[in-house]
């Protein structure tokens, strides 16, 4: 489970907004958002001063998701893309260790992958 870790959700969709915010609440994590575009997540990251991790759409209303990557990179804050269109090239070069996720993954699957990232970062799971 993800034992209170701050998770935020960017996702334009909102009904799937919807379904991973109850996805991480049922595995026990605090969602963050969901937002449903990059301005939104630039200005809520801008004053969230905890997050444990992300869970970012690629593709969005207004634009590719890159810069909210790219400032959550810069934070530390490790990232799950969960996503129905491709990773652009550039962004797999600069991130290569980035999980993306294709469009429809089971639940498990997704918080598995989001316990991974964050264990990985040593930002607030303990094992088991």
């Amino acid at each position: 489970m993800l034992a209170g870790c701050r998770v935020l959700v960017v996702e334009d969709e909102a009904l799937v907004a919807e379904v991973l915010r109850e996805l991480l609440a049922e595995a026990e994590g605090v969602p963050v958002g969901p937002v449903s575009s990059v301005g939104e997540a630039r200005q809520l990251i801008k004053n969230e001063p905890s997050l444990d991790a992300a869970l970012l759409d690629m593709n969005l209303s207004d634009g590719l998701v890159t810069p909210v990557l790219e400032t959550l990179s810069a934070r530390g804050i490790p990232t799950v893309v969960y996503t129905g269109g491709a990773v652009p090239e550039d962004v797999r070069q600069r991130h290569p260790n980035l999980i993306a996720l294709a469009k429809p993954v089971l639940p498990a699957r997704l918080i598995g992958e989001l316990r991974k990232v964050i264990g990985a970062s040593g930002t607030h799971l303990s094992a088991g």
